[in-house]
């Protein structure tokens, strides 16, 4: 048995049990629909499709097929390369949580696997692939994932190495100063302004609630001599 940590278990019927010879790398599909329509799609015996993982636009990150089982996702590719089908339409690029998920899957079949963080350059290769450089032997599906994501698979790449090393001695020495003088890419204010301005609004909004309390009060007191 073969689940991955974090990944939501949703099991399908179509699946070939101890099917799956080796793990070279991981394959990037698109859906062509969503993430339920496609799980309901894969637990139909008339469909002949699957695929172990598949993600969300939001991030959600589901399994369908145990890796030690062969899912039905890339023709010739299936008894060696494990299959991640993403939400989406031809022509699409994928969230940056979908990227995030992706590259967790392409992580933990690097250290479950020892597959390689690098991008495929075929089927004989290893590593992070894509459905359409199988050719006709993966069922002649070029165009799947399309352009847009195959441009963005070095940035999964990029994200399972770093998930792979952890976190840099950098962020694991920064000093607490360090921590609230933090600021986010594209903000103006560090993590220490965020947090006195938050105070300063609470406090007003106390202020301006104890204003209200006395203006009911005296609300309350001429209605009753009224």
């Amino acid at each position: 048995m073969a689940r991955m940590p974090g990944a939501e278990w949703h099991p399908v019927r179509n699946f070939t049990k101890g099917g799956q010879d080796e793990v070279r790398g991981v394959v990037v599909h698109i859906m062509a629909g969503t993430l339920e329509g496609s799980q309901a799609w894969f637990d139909n015996p008339t469909a002949q499709a699957s695929s172990h993982f598949g993600t969300g636009k939001g991030g959600i990150l589901r399994q369908w097929v145990d890796t030690d089982d062969r899912a039905w996702a890339q023709s010739a590719g299936n008894r060696t390369w494990l299959s991640v089908e993403n939400e989406g339409v031809g022509g699409d690029v994928l969230t940056s949580a979908q990227l995030d998920r992706n590259a967790q899957v392409l992580a933990w079949a690097h250290k479950k696997y020892d597959v390689p963080l690098r991008l495929a350059t075929g089927p004989a290769d290893a590593g992070l692939g894509w459905h359409g450089m199988g050719g006709s032997e993966w069922g002649g599906h070029t165009s799947c994932p399309g352009t847009r994501i195959v441009a963005q698979l070095p940035e999964i790449v990029a994200r399972a190495e770093r998930l792979v090393a952890g976190p840099t001695k950098q962020e694991d020495d920064m000093d607490p100063v360090d921590v609230w003088l933090y600021k986010g890419k594209g903000e103006t204010s560090d993590a220490y302004a965020y947090l006195r301005n938050t105070k300063a609004e609470l406090d007003q909004v106390r202020t301006d609630l104890a204003a209200l309390r006395k203006d009911f009060a005296a609300l309350a007191d001429f209605i009753k001599k009224g």
